[in-house]
This record gives structure tokens, sequence and C-alpha cells, in this order.
């Protein structure tokens, strides 16, 4: 190695002549004018937005929000804060998500199946229908289903479902769950049965791995999950209620609204 050094000296060696000494170097400069860049953008809008008045920061998610929010899970109103409707937002994002997850795997299931049927009526038609959608843009769809949603009887003429669900340019009126004492059996059933279903599924995967065995994972799973808080309403007594809509005027009370605005993001 002494050798080498004394050998490359005696040639008149360069450490620029080294590619990956000047890899090193370009790589420091081009990250040293990026910072150097974004530092002065970030000081100039500092600057610009001091000059104007402007605040800046995450002070005003304590500031009254002054706008109302037609869903939400949890309890607001216009006065809370910019924090406050941040978490309503977020919730019915999540909410939306969950949701539509489980509609969108039935859905997709039942269409890849009918895709595959020997009926070339079905299998047509369910090509036509993934043709049709699948490259049409969410936000289109979004706003398309908003405005058949709008279009809807009003409430006077809304389209009934057993005098307990109504569809109209409000949204879908639907009964309103009212939990009573007791009702907590109900959520440690539900807890116990997904808890059970996942392991389950993790033995009956070693099983069949060891064994060759199926073990009808579904079907066990489908009955947990109804089954045990099932079991465990019936040990409370019931303790549910549901609040029925009722048409009063030009509006309904009581029950639960689910907007046009959430069916539509939803469908979509």
């Amino acid at each position: 190695m002494a050798a080498e050094t004394a050998t490359r000296q005696r040639s008149g060696y360069l450490l620029w002549t080294d590619p990956k000494f000047r890899a090193i170097i370009t790589q420091l400069i081009v990250v040293g004018l990026f910072v150097g860049f974004i530092s002065f953008l970030a000081h100039n809008t500092s600057r610009n937005l001091e000059v104007r008045g402007i605040a800046t920061g995450f002070g005003f998610l304590e500031q009254p929000a002054g706008f109302d929010v037609a869903l939400s899970l949890i309890d607001y109103n216009p006065s809370m804060s910019h924090g406050r409707v941040f978490f309503v937002g977020l919730l019915n994002t999540l909410m939306v998500a969950v949701i539509g997850c489980v509609l969108a795997t039935f859905l997709g299931f039942t269409v890849g199946v009918l895709r595959l049927s020997h009926n070339w009526v079905i299998s047509r038609l369910a090509y036509v229908y993934v043709e049709a959608l699948r490259n049409v843009p969410v936000l289109l769809q979004i706003i398309f289903w908003w405005a058949v949603f709008l279009a809807l009887p009003k409430v006077r003429n809304a389209i009934s479902f057993g005098d307990s669900f109504y569809l109209s340019n409000r949204g879908l009126q639907t009964p309103s769950p009212v939990f009573e004492p007791g009702a907590s059996a109900i959520l440690i059933g539900f807890v116990i049965a997904v808890v059970a279903s996942i392991i389950i599924r993790v033995w009956a995967k070693k099983r069949q791995e060891l064994t060759g065995q199926q073990f009808p994972v579904f079907l066990t799973v489908v009955g947990l999950i109804i089954g045990l808080p099932l079991i465990g309403a019936v040990i409370a007594g019931f303790p549910v209620s549901f609040d029925i809509p009722v048409k009063k005027g030009f509006n309904f009370q009581g029950g639960f609204t689910v907007t046009p605005e959430f069916m539509a993001v939803l469908v979509a």
C-alpha cells in the first residue's frame, strides 16, 4: 500500500483524479446548494409573513372553528377549536375507510366471481362494469353520486323502507341505537370474538401445514362474531334500543342521518 502511494506521488497523482472522491465532492456540493435554497425560501417566506402580519405555527388549532360539520362521531359545535374539528374529520375519514373496505371487499369478490361465470351475459356485464369504472377518477365519481343523491325526492315524498329507513335529498335516515347500562357486555363479546378468530386462523393454518386437513375458518369466524355479542346481549337483557326516525313537517326527528355527502364518498 505504501509503495502504491509513493508511486502515485512520484507520478504526480492528484486526488481530484479519483472518481470516488469526485463523486463525494459533487454530492456534498449538491446537498449544500439544496439546503441553502431551502433555507433561503424559509427565511424569505417567514420575513414576508411577518411584514404582512400573518401568524404562523399551530396556534390556530386552539382557536374557535366557527363552522359546523354535518356528520360527527364525537360531540362538536362551531364554538369548539380547529383541533377538535380536525379529529372530527379524522374519525369521519376512518369511518368511511373501514366501511368502504368492507363493502368493497364484498363487491370485488362478487364481481370477480361473476366475471368467471359461464353465462355470457353475466360475465360481459361484470366485464363492462369493471372496465367502465376502473379508469374513472374517484373525484368525478363523488361529484356524480352527490348530484344523484341531491336529486332524490324531498322529505315529504321520501322513499320509505319498512317505516324505519327513509331516503331523501336530506340523506338516509336510519334507526339510531341507544345503549343502556349493561351494553358493555356486547362490546366485550365482540372483542373476545375478534381475538378468538385471530387465534383460530393461526391455529388452522398450522394444522393444515402439518396434517393437510382444512378447518372451516370462515364459518367459525362468522359464528363467533355474531354469536358472542348476541350471547352478551342475552345475558345483559338486550340493553340496546333503537330510536326510530319520524317525519315531522319538513324534516325528520330522531334516528341517525347519513348525509348525501357521506353516501357519495362511500359509494364512490
